[in-house]
């Protein structure tokens, strides 16, 4: 049995937390957005940590860095997280399954472990969608599927394309639809499990050290626009026979959605739906400028918000969106207002991740000692996109994840915390499951 310390986790530490600050010093949070100097930085770090120990790194076209365990091998077994964060955001998110995994392979390289398979570390660029509004933008390039319009995008004055230029990644593999891992490399990849913090606080509530992740939720997102008529607030009288009021036919809706969805939840299903941008700044000059219109002595004409469902279950979600979108519609005739619906994004869910990854997490649990629970993941992470993909015989990619607890469920924020306890514990249970695979 290997024994990753927490002193050993702390030494990265050590050094990562002096690379991408936000402001002067860590108690802001950081700020390596992707495609950045910040995140290159973070992963050189890596990197440079990995070739002093005999371990072997490249980079991938889309500028993924690859670290393995030296040898050759017909099969492997994989891990891998990020090193961007949103801006302001902590040190956790992602980085925590990076230097666990990177520690499982200097663990295996200095004790000499034989191994019928290799070990291999993926460190994807630009898992997080603060910059340019889409996630897991180096997992999805390496296997061909990001789309060529998101390279257009603009994060801080450069488009995606100009970011990836100055990192040394040529975006013209992108617009051809071109992968950066070959399908015979593909082909090899016998697992992948990924450690990360827990993002909620499950694990924490119920005192478990481990989470065995079994799914990922998904989310389909989109803006709702109202459209009412702008009328003077006090000479207007009252009802829906006189006012056609955008904000409180918004109102009435949050309040029906929230209501429709503890009705949907109250057999098996699971979905969460979140109002994050509500009329907000946000958008304002961005998009919707016409909600600058509306004033304090004012029947307010104009409306939006974001609305997001999140499942594991993909039918699910798109059931529930449906149900959800049509009664929109009723409150808005009600209300005689126009409502429209634009899609932001979709990202079909994981609704079981490999049962034998899953029952080998628990195994090491078991072994090692560490009081562990299931629990579905109500992030996105780059394990979905390796998920989705299929093997040139048309099997499903082997993939598992790994929680540990993070302080109070606090994440993308500077408050946000693993111990380096808590992530040796994590590594631990990632090295003994790597090993049994």
């Amino acid at each position: 049995m290997l024994q990753i310390t927490a002193a050993a986790i702390a030494r990265h530490y050590d050094c990562l937390n002096q690379i991408g600050r936000y402001g002067h010093d860590s108690q802001q949070g950081f700020d390596r957005p992707a495609y950045s100097d910040a995140e290159s930085e973070a992963m050189r770090y890596i990197e440079d940590t990995a070739k002093r120990a005999g371990l072997l790194t490249r980079p991938d076209a889309a500028g993924n860095l690859i670290v393995e365990t030296a040898g050759t091998f017909s099969r492997w077994v994989e891990t891998g997280s990020h090193m961007d964060t949103v801006r302001g955001g902590g040190n956790y998110d992602g980085v925590a399954g990076v230097v666990a995994g990177l520690e499982v392979l200097l663990a295996v390289q200095s004790n000499k472990i034989p191994l019928t398979h290799g070990l291999r570390l993926r460190v994807w660029r630009g898992e997080e969608s603060a910059a340019f509004g889409t996630a897991s933008i180096g997992s999805l390039a390496a296997f061909g599927q990001l789309q060529p319009e998101v390279l257009e995008r603009a994060h801080r004055g450069i488009t995606l394309a100009e970011a990836m230029h100055r990192q040394g990644v040529d975006a013209e593999f992108v617009r051809q639809g071109i992968a950066a891992i070959p399908t015979a490399e593909k082909d090899t990849i016998a697992a992948y499990v990924e450690l990360h913090i827990e993002q909620g606080n499950l694990l924490e509530r119920q005192q478990c050290e481990i989470g065995v992740v079994t799914g990922i939720r998904g989310s389909i997102r989109h803006w709702v626009r109202l459209r009412g008529t702008f009328d003077h607030s006090g000479a207007t009288p009252m009802g829906p026979e006189f006012r056609c009021d955008a904000n409180l036919a918004m109102a009435h809706m949050m309040v029906a959605l929230d209501d429709l969805q503890q009705q949907f939840n109250a057999g098996e299903s699971h979905i969460v739906q979140t109002f994050g941008a509500i009329n907000s700044h946000e958008a304002h000059n961005r998009r919707f400028p016409a909600i600058h219109e509306n004033a304090v002595s004012k029947v307010s004409g104009f409306a939006y918000f974001s609305h997001e469902i999140r499942s594991c279950d993909a039918v699910m979600a798109a059931d529930y969106q449906q149900q959800s979108q049509a009664l929109m519609l009723e409150i808005a005739q009600t209300f005689q207002v126009a409502v429209e619906f634009e899609l932001m994004s979709e990202a079909s869910g994981i609704a079981a991740l490999d049962a034998s990854i899953q029952q080998a997490s628990a195994i090491a649990c078991q072994r090692l000692g560490k009081r562990f629970m299931f629990l579905a993941s109500g992030a996105w992470h780059d394990t979905a996109v390796l998920s989705h993909q299929r093997k040139s015989d048309g099997s499903p990619m082997a993939t598992g994840m790994i929680f540990i607890p993070c302080l109070a469920g606090i994440s993308h924020s500077a408050d946000e915390y693993a111990s380096a306890d808590q992530i040796a514990a994590g590594a631990n249970v990632l090295a003994a499951v790597m090993l049994s695979l």
